[in-house]
């Protein structure tokens, strides 16, 4: 999962996401501000709670199918 700090960059350096961005704000902007805190809030409980296992964890899994396969 990215870091916030690589999503902020990445943010600033593609042009699509500025758009994007700039939608969203747009719409949020006609809502009242407890509205826009629950957004975000929705936001950050979808990301936290997302659990993407580590790589390695993810390579060893689909070992096992593969010597099966064999």
């Amino acid at each position: 999962m990215q870091h916030l700090a690589d999503l902020l960059d990445e943010l600033e350096r593609s042009e699509p996401a500025r758009a994007a961005m700039a939608i969203l704000e747009g719409s949020l902007s006609r809502r009242s501000e407890e509205e826009q805190g629950a957004f975000w809030r929705a936001v950050d409980i979808y990301y936290i709670s997302r659990k993407a296992p580590p790589e390695a964890t993810q390579a060893f899994a689909v070992a096992p199918d593969l010597a099966v396969a064999s």
